[in-house]
């Protein structure tokens, strides 16, 4: 059983070593390491190498692209990597020692003649390790079904998927375009044609610092975050995110799509061009929420009233 470990750097020095330890810390030994870095400008290639020399377990994926950002490195990087399953790892978390032993033996209960994807838990700290008040650790485990399509509850450091639906998602993503990001796709291809689960064991410390190029957000609770002022440009901003990746998912996978989820994407797709009503029965005609309530009611408000408005803004 080959395990693969797929990691994008981007200036990661300050942190990545201290990951790459907790990594080799794992109960579950046998792994292998991909590292595909982005363009750094400080020591991390530096580090990785020096890494990869003591370790046979650690690969360096050296190509000519920079500046990617981590949705396309980590595509790239899925497309060339076989293995039976796979792990998504950021630079700058730090794994529990049993998260790969874990989650590996609840993947290998279920059905991997399908697409079978498993996430975890994970817990908010600060860049030394101690743990912070953030509600985004309480909100995964919260979206399932179609609901995926209007909100993602997995960053990628969490998820662990097999061959099935790598091998899927590789052959069929041949744009970029309007994929928001790579742990975003790649749950919306598990959800529509295999099997998700959560394994509620909080296995990850995702370090939140300055430098993140994706976090946990506001730290506090959501109250907190509901009046940021930047609230409301996030949220216009991730009505039409989620309705341009739903539009591309669609196209890309129109050709094998189970009839239920054609439907639920035309009917989706559809709200670009009608009004309120139709939007106002879509969402309430397929049960649609997001992770928390009240992100979903200001979601919902500007989806159903601004929809076409935000869809015309550059």
């Amino acid at each position: 059983m080959k395990i693969s470990i797929l990691m994008s750097t981007y200036n990661g020095e300050k942190y990545l070593e201290d990951q790459i330890k907790s990594l080799k810390s794992q109960t579950w030994k046998e792994w292998d390491l991909y590292v595909r870095d982005d363009g750094s400008t400080d020591h991390t290639l530096k580090i990785i190498k020096n890494l990869a020399r003591k370790d046979k377990r650690i690969h360096f994926i050296s190509d000519s692209e920079e500046h990617l950002r981590p949705m396309k490195s980590f595509i790239k990087l899925l497309g060339e990597v076989s293995a039976d399953y796979y792990f998504f790892c950021d630079q700058d978390d730090y794994w529990l020692p049993n998260k790969l032993e874990l989650m590996l033996a609840e993947i290998e209960n279920k059905n991997n003649t399908i697409p079978q994807l498993v996430y975890c838990g994970l817990k908010c700290v600060d860049k030394n390790l101690k743990p912070i008040v953030n509600d985004f650790e309480n909100l995964l485990g919260k979206v399932n079904g179609k609901s995926r399509f209007i909100g993602n509850d997995m960053p990628g450091c969490v998820m662990l998927f097999n061959k099935k639906l790598r091998d899927l998602a590789i052959k069929y993503t041949t744009s970029y375009e309007n994929i928001v990001m790579h742990d975003w796709w790649i749950a919306l291809v598990a959800q529509t044609f295999g099997d998700i689960t959560f394994f509620d064991k909080k296995l990850i410390l995702y370090r939140q610092h300055g430098d993140n190029s994706i976090g946990a957000g506001i730290n506090g609770g959501i109250i907190k975050k509901a009046f940021h002022k930047d609230v409301l440009k996030k949220q216009m901003n991730l009505v039409k995110i989620t309705y341009q990746q739903s539009e591309r998912f669609y196209l890309t996978f129109n050709r094998i799509l189970p009839r239920d989820y054609k439907r639920f994407l035309k009917d989706y797709i559809k709200c670009g061009t009608s009004g309120v009503i139709y939007r106002r029965k879509f969402l309430e005609g397929y049960r649609l929420h997001g992770s928390s309530w009240l992100r979903y009611q200001v979601y919902r408000f500007l989806f159903v009233y601004r929809l076409n408005k935000i869809l015309s803004e550059n």
